[in-house]
Parts: structure tokens; sequence; C-alpha cells
């Protein structure tokens, strides 16, 4: 049950805590029985077109005088080809292909343009918060009610036999979480893998105005994840209908539903602009607020999000706090995604990062609140300083940029250049992911907390880019010192001759 549930309704005016985080509750505010009801609405257009997608592809494999029947990979023939090949022929798809192609009068391409500058404006920090705030604290923590539940950060020397055991008999009620878990993507063997697919999509929508527009890059993207989402539903509940017990409906709501689709949006848009950039030093403007909720309102629209949850800044603040207040609640399933997700970054090449670094981040942009409810460590002094090293960083550059506009535009096309090269043609992705339904849920399949592959030994490792962040740190520490000094000076010398001043005038005057 979770902590609020047996408060009175929230009023506008109330002063609200939740993990650190205070707000005051307004009208545009979430109430908890509204979120209720959202957790058993889900997309039911995309459902439907999957279906029909799904009969069109297994009639395209059967028929031997299709064009598409001797084709190596027929099988697995990319569900938005087929959309595109059949909507005209299809009622439904027809439907479906009107709301994903037509652009709601609201948009303003302009706007979402500049929207798409944020990311890359701050790459530094948005990274930083997209891994440790999205990924390990909202993924792993969503949906759920924290009790006594097994520590995977402790228990990973025990049976996994056991932790299962003891995730069963937890009593919660689980979301967003319970269904990555049972994907099994999470898995330190494929976890990478699905990071670097969902920076991928990330990256193509916010590439330019152009990749988002109907038949872009990011568009096309974006509408694969609305089906492989309405896959992922369509398989939870084939489970659950032959095995009532793999997945409760009456308890978690119903899989992928419509408030999961606000609470996705939210991460992407609203966590960064009053959450992770802010607890790293750097607050965006009002107008770098409005244009990235802008962005993902479009974009929440074409994955079935609502879009009057983020119609404003205002009212995406109201919805990420209500998130915040009712959904943010450790439970053992997200403390398995989190354990997993550390052990699937620390001491990977090139950045060669360690679990200390990564935890002491994980703390600084979520709170210890919340990491301790996780289980996670607690790193020493040390990781803390590479933190405030790293923020120092992101922080200075931010400075530099609003002050010369010329590096300001070097930076966003650098990151977008750069990363693009890195995420999808790089080691991991090696080309770009069509997002194929590949974690498929089965029966009794779970993931658990596993140690990820082993690095070499410490002394072998190189920690450059902890070094790096070390020395920011020193040398930032150095600085305000000296500015401190400085400044102590000034007012020094400036009290003395102020001084001077008035013992000539008093004595001037006797």
């Amino acid at each position: 049950m979770n902590p609020q549930s047996k408060e009175s309704a929230k009023r506008s005016g109330d002063l609200c805590e939740k993990f650190g985080y205070k707000f005051k509750w307004t009208d545009q505010h979430i109430s908890q029985e509204r979120m209720s009801v959202l957790r058993f609405e889900y997309d039911q257009l995309g459902s439907r077109a999957l279906e029909r997608l799904q009969k069109l592809r297994d009639a395209q494999v059967k028929d031997p005088d299709s064009s598409d029947a001797t084709a190596p990979n027929r099988s697995r023939k990319d569900l938005y080809t087929i959309l595109k090949d059949n909507h005209e022929d299809d009622d439904v798809l027809a439907q479906f292909w009107k709301e994903t192609h037509d652009v709601p009068e609201w948009v303003d391409w302009a706007q979402l343009a500049r929207g798409q500058e944020f990311f890359h404006r701050y790459i530094g920090a948005n990274l930083t918060g997209f891994a440790l705030q999205g990924f390990i604290g909202e993924n792993s923590a969503s949906h759920v009610s924290f009790s006594d539940s097994p520590d995977p950060w402790l228990t990973i020397k025990s049976s996994y036999r056991q932790l299962a055991a003891n995730m069963c008999r937890h009593k919660a009620s689980a979301g967003t979480a319970e269904i990555l878990v049972r994907t099994g993507g999470f898995s330190t063997r494929v976890l990478l893998h699905r990071l670097f697919e969902t920076t991928q999509w990330l990256l193509q929508v916010l590439d330019s105005i152009d990749s988002i527009q109907p038949g872009g890059a990011g568009h096309i993207a974006t509408i694969r994840v609305r089906l492989l989402h309405a896959s992922v539903r369509q398989r939870v509940n084939q489970l659950t209908a032959s095995r009532p017990g793999y997945y409760d409906l009456d308890r978690y709501g119903i899989p992928v539903n419509t408030l999961d689709s606000i609470h996705a949006t939210s991460i992407f848009c609203a966590s960064p602009l009053w959450q992770q950039l802010p607890r790293q030093g750097i607050f965006p403007r009002k107008d770098e607020e409005a244009d990235y909720i802008a962005l993902f309102r479009y974009l929440g629209y074409l994955l079935s999000t609502p879009p009057e949850f983020f119609v404003s800044s205002s009212q995406a603040k109201a919805t990420m706090e209500s998130l915040v207040y009712y959904e943010l609640n450790p439970s053992a399933a997200g403390k398995v995604l989190g354990f997993n997700f550390v052990e699937c970054l620390r001491d990977v090449s090139p950045m060669n990062i360690s679990r200390g670094f990564i935890e002491a981040g994980a703390r600084w942009v979520n709170g210890d609140e919340v990491c301790d409810a996780m289980g996670m460590g607690k790193p020493g002094i040390y990781y803390s300083a590479l933190v405030v090293g790293q923020c120092m960083l992101n922080l200075a550059l931010c400075w530099a940029q609003r002050a010369v506009p010329a590096l300001d535009r070097w930076v966003i096309t650098t990151s977008r250049t750069g990363l693009k090269e890195f995420v999808i043609h790089g080691d991991i992705l090696k080309r770009p992911s069509t997002f194929d339904f590949k974690h498929i849920p089965t029966d009794g399949k779970k993931t658990e907390a596993e140690r990820g592959i082993e690095a070499p030994s410490v002394q072998k490792i190189d920690r450059w880019i902890e070094r790096y962040f070390f020395f920011a740190f020193v040398a930032g520490c150095l600085l305000i010192s000296g500015g401190i000094y400085m400044l102590g000076e000034v007012v020094m010398v400036t009290g003395a001759k102020a001084g001077h001043v008035l013992t000539a005038s008093f004595v001037e005057e006797i």
C-alpha cells in the first residue's frame, strides 16, 4: 500500500514533500484517484493496429506467391514497413496512420527545433541525468511501494532462487519495474544494448526538425516504439490469460498503460528541467523550459500520451511532481534493476568508470533517501569530489555558452554528430535499431540481480575520466578559494582607504 493511500485528498495550497523534493499542490496536479483510472487505460488504437499488422505479416509469410515469402528474414519483417504498405487498404491501419501523421494544430516547428537544441546545449548534464535519474532512479523506483524486501546489493552472493522467492512475497502495487523484469531487457547481458537503443531513439528525435516531421527518421522510430509497447502489452496479457498468476492486472493495471506513458514522457522532459539539471547546478531559462516541454508534448502524442498533461511548462511540472509524490517508491523489482544497471555500466570501455563513481553520481542526482531505499552503496568522499568536479565542468561550460553564442552553436553541432556516430554506429549497436520485439516476456522468465562481465584487475583499468573530474574539482576549489581571497583583499583595501579618508576628514574638522 502506498504511504499516501490513506491520506485525504490533496487540496490546492497544501505543502508536499517526497524524498527531499518539496512543492505546493495546485489544481494542475493529478490526484491519486485520477492516476488509478489512468493505470487501467491504454493505447487501444495501437493494440488494434498491431493485431492487423501481425495478421498481414503472417499472411505474407505463409503465402508462397508473396514477394516476401522467400526473404530470409520474412518472419521478422518490420511492422512499420507493413503499415506503410497497407494503411490505405485497412480502416484500422488508416486511422492509426492518420493519427500519427496528421500534425496537431498546436505544433510549432520552430519551437520544437529550439527544444531539440536544449538537450545538446547541456549535453554533459543531460546525459548524466538521463542515465542516473532517468534509468536508475525512475525505472528502478516506479509505481511500487517499499516494504521489507530483499536487497540485491547484498544478496548477490546468495542464491538467485531465494531472491526470486523473496520478490514474489513482496507485497506492493507494481507497474513499470514489474514489466521490465519480465522482459529480460534489464539483464546485465543485454542491458547496455538496450540503453543504447533507447539513446538511439532519443538522438533520432533530437537530431533535426526534419527527423520528427512525418516520414523522418525520428518520426518513424517513434511509431516503431509505439508498436513495440503494444507488443509487450499483448504478450503480457496473453501470458496472464493462460497463467493467471503471471501478472496481477487488478493490482498492477494494464501493462504499458496510459499512466506509464505519462510517466515516461515526464522522465524525458520534465525531470531534466526541474530535477536533474538543477541538482547539477544548471537552471534552464523559462524559454528553454517551454520549448523542451513542447517538443516532448508532440513526441508523447505520437506515443499515445495524452497531450493535456504537458500543455504548458507549469502543467508538465505539476505532472512530474504528482508522479514523484504518489509513484516514486522503490521496490524489490526496482532494486534489482538498479543493481543490474550499475553492474552494466561499471568498467565499460572507453569510459572505465567505477562503481563508486556511479553510486556517488546516483546519490547526487536522486538524493540519499531514494538511493538508501534502493540499497545502493555509500561511496567515500573521494567519489563525491569527482561528481562535484563533473558538475563544475558542466556549469563552467554552461556559463561560457551563454556568454559566447558561437561556442553554443559549436557544442550543439559537435554533440549531434559525435553522439550519433558513437551510439548508433559504434561497437554496441553497429547499425540503427528498428526496435524489434527482442526481449519477449515468457512464463518463468524474470530478471534477477546479476553480476556484470568481470573487467580486468583494478590496476589495469585507466580511470582517465575520473582523474579528469578530480583535476577539475581541485582546479575549481583553487579558483573559488582564490576568488574569495581576492575579494577579501579588495574589501580590506577598500575599507582601509575609507578609514583613512574618514580619519583625515575628522582631523581636518578638529
